[in-house]
């Protein structure tokens, strides 16, 4: 008698990371970004939301460059009028869709620059859409740790002094950023903000880089998965 073997089993379908949306191994609930930031950060982190893709050099990466980094002022005005249109339009089309994955929020906390000596650019673009600007606070500055391109810390920043705890305590909040590629900056702020007992929904982002425009599924999740080196596409 012959036995004939059983054909090998498929291989299990490669699902979207339960965090980003960005691509995950087969078999893995997080992408690689995810779980090194669960692991430096040693706690869940919060669902992100991007309202665009880009590629690193595209028109999309030009305005996000632009609107902080163009060496005229014209130039920078016209990229961040065309970004505050372009996040006002999204959230109109895409509010009850964010509502129902983050739930309610009343509170908008922009990333710090890493870099920047001064006041992040996203608190001028936030204060263009006012559907954003209404729920907006300064609440974080740059803490004693180091973060940068997949490095979180929970001290990389750091609630103001002044900011009532007890008041934090009550909102919802949303981070917000104008770009995401590995995660590591806006989890960090996430940390600094559930560290004083804020109850963080949630992470939205303007653009999320991507090294191929069909790599992550459908539109709205997403996160990042650019790589550091040459054309970096960190923007901060």
């Amino acid at each position: 008698m012959v036995l004939l073997s059983s054909p090998p089993a498929p291989p299990a379908p490669s699902l979207p990371c339960r965090v980003c949306a960005g691509p995950s191994h087969a078999g893995f609930a997080l992408c690689f970004c995810c779980a090194t930031l669960v692991h430096q950060l040693r706690m869940p982190l919060a669902p992100v939301v991007a309202m665009v893709r880009y590629r690193v050099g595209d028109r999309m990466h030009r305005q996000l460059r632009g609107y902080k980094d163009a060496p005229v002022t014209e130039v920078r005005h016209a990229c961040a009028d065309h970004l505050a249109d372009l996040v006002a339009t999204w959230l109109t089309a895409n509010g009850p869709g964010l509502d129902r994955r983050f739930g309610p929020w009343d509170l908008v906390v922009t990333v710090p620059s890493s870099a920047r000596p001064g006041g992040t650019p996203v608190d001028a673009l936030v204060a263009q859409v006012p559907e954003l600007a209404r729920r907006h606070r300064h609440l974080l500055v740059r803490g004693p740790e180091r973060t940068d391109h997949l490095q979180a810390a929970r001290k990389g920043f750091e609630v103001l002094p002044a900011v009532d705890r007890r008041w934090l305590r009550t909102r919802r909040a949303v981070v917000f950023d104008d770009s995401f590629t590995t995660g590591a900056r806006a989890q960090s702020a996430v940390a600094a903000l559930r560290g004083v007992g804020a109850r963080v929904v949630g992470v939205v982002a303007v653009g999320r880089v991507v090294n191929d425009p069909g790599s992550l599924p459908g539109t709205g999740p997403a996160a990042g998965t650019g790589r550091k080196g040459a054309g970096d596409p960190r923007l901060d």
